[in-house]
């Protein structure tokens, strides 16, 4: 079972269960007081006909004022016992008490026998839940795995025409070397192969491992990419201190591919990029339009340009917040926006 559908079936069982326990409880709480109350009944009906033979085991008899009981009323203070009229007599009650030890032997045998078919009835209950679980998740886990499936076939049909375009990469290098053009498709094509990767990953529930990173030499190395995707903006790059973390590598690749990609997409003709490293900290800044709402730009969906689609910084901020990078967004649309990558608390969160 996958780690999600753990999750789901923890999570939804937990809610099954805890409505239900709930209900069995105050069911057995009122079972409980309902058979105390005819406990007491009893034992009061005992009482009277003892008050007429005067032979009951183990119950004993007293007298008491008048002035101080009540007939036929049973008091419970610790034990039980009553009144009742002597005849012929004017100034004392007869006093039938049942001991303390007999009554309470009595109530924990009482709640012992409940307790028993608490448990019982919880395990039951339990079952039931665990049942209802797996039912109310099986069209989920029949839409997840068709989901899969198709994922898995679109890998599959990805295979040749990404081999293909290996091969044919490759005897073009061979012919006409690398020129810029050759360059362009070759980092697309890793980039594509990257993608698959990732993807294949996360159908096989194996996520990349944690790897020391040198930040400063892997954006720099995704700024030269860019660069020749992006030959009419120029890309500048500064590193003021060394920045060395524990992360994955293939999720920083793909933040860092992302803001470079809009951070060139959506600049001016003949505008700038520039990126500088210092401690802890990942700066990138641009010329381009500006975002009109950064408290919307995470958004999914969410786009400001008609070429765009709205997912790369949805992208962004959902593996920054799994890695533990806190990003930061300054933009007017007169000067272009600035990204901070704070990895102060990286080393915290994955070491």
């Amino acid at each position: 079972m996958k780690s999600y559908e753990k999750e789901s079936l923890l999570k939804n069982f937990f809610v099954f269960f805890s409505l239900l326990e709930l209900l069995l409880v105050l069911l057995f709480l009122e079972l409980y007081h309902a058979q105390k109350v005819e406990y007491k009944k009893n034992i009061f009906k005992t009482m009277q006909v003892c008050s007429y033979t005067f032979d009951c085991t183990p119950y004993t008899f007293d007298f008491a004022p008048k002035k101080d009981a009540i007939l036929n009323q049973l008091y419970e203070d610790d034990s039980l016992y009553s009144y009742f009229q002597i005849p012929k007599s004017k100034k004392f009650y007869l006093k039938i008490h049942y001991p303390e030890k007999d009554f309470i032997a009595d109530m924990k045998a009482l709640t012992k026998i409940l307790w028993i078919k608490f448990i019982i009835a919880s395990f039951i209950l339990s079952m039931l839940a665990l049942f209802f679980t797996f039912y109310s998740l099986k069209p989920i886990r029949k839409a997840l795995q068709l989901n899969d499936e198709f994922i898995k076939d679109i890998l599959h049909d990805f295979n040749t025409p990404i081999t293909a375009m290996r091969l044919n990469m490759h005897m073009l290098e061979e012919e006409s070397g690398k020129n810029i053009f050759v360059q362009k498709l070759s980092h697309s094509l890793e980039t594509i192969m990257m993608l698959q990767n990732n993807l294949k990953s996360f159908l096989h529930h194996s996520p990349s491992q944690v790897v020391t990173i040198d930040v400063a030499t892997l954006a720099h190395a995704r700024l030269r990419i860019m660069q020749n995707l992006y030959p009419n903006i120029t890309f500048s790059y500064q590193k003021n201190a060394d920045l060395t973390i524990n992360s994955h590598k293939e999720l920083l690749t793909r933040i860092l591919d992302n803001l470079l990609s809009n951070a060139a997409k959506y600049n001016k003709p003949d505008g700038s990029v520039y990126l500088m490293v210092e401690k802890n900290r990942l700066i990138m800044q641009d010329t381009g339009h500006g975002i009109k709402d950064i408290k919307k730009v995470f958004g999914r969906y969410y786009t400001e340009q008609a070429r765009g689609v709205g997912l790369g910084l949805h992208i962004v901020d959902k593996l920054t917040k799994e890695l533990g990078i806190m990003i930061e967004i300054q933009s007017n649309q007169t000067s272009g926006t600035k990204i901070t990558l704070d990895f102060s608390k990286t080393k915290e969160v994955l070491s």
